[in-house]
């Protein structure tokens, strides 16, 4: 779990851990004059109690690795406007805070309602909302609205105020992460409009920033838009689970994914916070977490319940379950709920025991041309990516930060962080059967374990297919190889057989088998077809596959000898 202050308690048999400007929801016109009238209502809400909730924040950050931004205060009231009304503004105050966001469980509005949410002086302006944000359900939530005050501004044609329901269920008072005046990330971190970009640029359309309330708190995450061997553009995003572990249905549909927050250039100009969709359907996750700590990999998947518009060029990241580290890649996130930042790594990732056997990938961030990237809270659950541009693991704890001590005592830039691996959530974790990450990710069955990326495409015939990625995986030998290799059985005793039908190469590919400590137990040419391996005098336990090829199409398949 990704602190501000330290890693804590999450210990493994063999391992103990020391000014911007907002525009709104849409990119419409900005709110109509004729709405900038007095306060019909006024809800006033007690002042926020600013100490409490950092004590709060410094309390979870140390046991949970939460980063904590705002608490909620449960506020009902019914805001529809009076019948007959045709402008309906209500004020919504809480002496103290940064910003607010306003929670609602009863919403709807009928076509040819439109409502917006600025600020005090409407210079934050977020909307139109209109009848495409209802949900059955009735939950949404607004974005952070900067200051103490948040205003709606409802513009409602002749006969249709009967059918508007506006009824407040509480509101967020955030404290943190809300303004250039308080919070934002470290001194150290990388835009990602900075030159360390080129060749990732697909994976920044993939990640996102999330809010998400939890237990009566608002916190900041961050994670990534995954494809599926389906091809057909599900609006999957994968995050940490530690990230929404008590989050509840109700909850999930206040969740807030926002795309495309980042910087225009290196350093300089305004992240938008404009693009973003509120409420998802939670899928599966990990089911790991114990108390403070967790004993698998970490994960949660979750399903957005809003269509996204194609103009924000959102990618469906790519991935690989193989098991297979990598030598180097980038992080991709947005720590403290800042603008999206990378941070590069240029050594080879090393498999760790976090809370699991093997659970976890560790790697350290090197200093590059911009500076020495790292990670913060808030970056929790964002995406390790290899060479290939495929994840290959979501963030859940680390050490990492701008300086020496800088998040608490054993932190600093050179100091590791750890994701949990794409390969444990595959089919690792003591969570249900059903929940498996492996039965939504492929849900074609088709038993890869490796899949490219990709840019929707409507008119494709496939739309998330491999003419939409920008991966290296994309070569058909790669894909073939990843697809068709089988090592059976699994888990083996005294024999695995290994097969791949198809062996059309232009020279022997090599295999290699290593024990989970990375020695190599042996190492062989192959011509394709079928062979037999003699494991019986092997040390019993993970042993991994690793099969590559003249061309350079490299898998790894992990074997368990019981």
């Amino acid at each position: 779990m990704k602190t501000e202050k330290f890693l804590h308690g999450l210990v493994a048999v063999s391992l103990i851990l020391n000014a911007w400007a907002l525009k709104g929801q849409t990119e419409s016109a900005p709110c109509p004059s004729d709405l900038l009238a007095p306060a019909t209502v006024t809800v006033a809400l007690p002042p926020f109690d600013v100490a409490t909730a950092w004590e709060r924040a410094d309390k979870e950050a140390q046991l949970m690795g939460k980063h904590l931004y705002g608490t909620v205060t449960a506020h009902p009231a019914d805001l529809s406007p009076m019948a007959g009304a045709e402008v309906h503004v209500v004020e919504v105050h809480q002496p103290g805070v940064e910003g607010l966001a306003l929670h609602f469980d009863d919403f709807h509005l009928p076509v040819g309602v439109e409502m917006w949410i600025t600020d005090a002086e409407g210079q934050w302006q977020e909307g139109p909302y209109d009848f495409r944000d209802n949900d059955d359900h009735g939950r949404i939530a607004s974005g952070d609205v900067p200051g103490e005050t948040a205003v709606l501004r409802l513009r409602i044609p002749q006969g249709l105020a009967d059918g508007v329901r506006l009824h407040l269920e509480g509101v967020a008072g955030l404290f943190r992460d809300v303004t250039a005046a308080r919070g934002g990330s470290g001194p150290c971190q990388v835009d990602v409009a900075c030159p360390e970009i080129v060749g990732w640029e697909c994976q920044r359309d993939a990640t996102v920033r999330l809010s998400i309330i939890e237990s009566g708190g608002s916190y900041l995450c961050s994670g990534a838009m995954v494809n599926t061997t389906a091809m057909d553009c599900r609006r999957y995003m994968l995050t940490a689970l530690h990230c929404a572990s008590e989050v509840t249905d109700d909850e999930f549909a206040l969740l807030k994914v926002y795309y495309n927050y980042e910087r225009p250039e290196c350093g300089e100009g305004n992240g938008f916070l404009n693009r973003r969709r509120t409420g998802v359907i939670r899928l599966a996750d990990s089911d790991d977490i114990q108390g403070n700590n967790f004993d698998g990999s970490d994960f949660l998947l979750v399903e957005i319940e809003d269509e996204i518009p194609s103009s924000w060029d959102v990618y469906y990241a790519g991935w690989d379950a193989s098991g297979s580290g990598t030598g180097s890649g980038v992080g991709i996130h947005h720590p403290s709920g800042d603008v999206k930042k990378i941070s590069t790594f240029t050594q080879n990732t090393s498999s760790i025991s976090l809370g699991a056997f093997g659970s976890h990938w560790r790697v350290y961030w090197v200093e590059t041309v911009t500076d020495h990237g790292v990670t913060e809270g808030g970056s929790s659950g964002s995406h390790l990516f290899n060479e290939e541009g495929l994840s290959i693991g979501t963030l859940s704890a680390g050490l990492s930060a701008c300086t020496n001590g800088g998040a608490g005592g054993g932190t600093g830039p050179n100091q590791p962080d750890y994701y949990g691996k794409m390969s444990y959530h595959w089919d690792d974790n003591p969570n249900p059967d059903d929940e498996k990450l492996y039965l939504w990710l492929d849900p074609a069955g088709l038993g890869w374990d490796m899949m490219n990326g990709a840019y929707p495409d409507d008119e494709a015939e496939v739309p998330c297919g491999p003419d939409q990625a920008c991966e290296a995986l994309v070569d058909v030998e790669q894909m073939d190889l990843a697809r068709d290799l089988r090592v059976q059985p699994n888990p083996a005793r005294d024999r695995i057989h290994v097969r791949w039908p198809g062996g059309d190469w232009t020279g022997p590919a090599t295999m290699v088998l290593r024990d989970g400590a990375g020695r190599i137990l042996r190492e062989a040419k192959w011509w394709g077809g079928a062979m037999e391996i003699d494991v019986a005098d092997w040390p019993r336990g993970l042993v991994l596959l690793t099969v590559e090829t003249t061309e350079g199409a490299q898998v790894t398949r992990r074997v368990i000898l019981d």
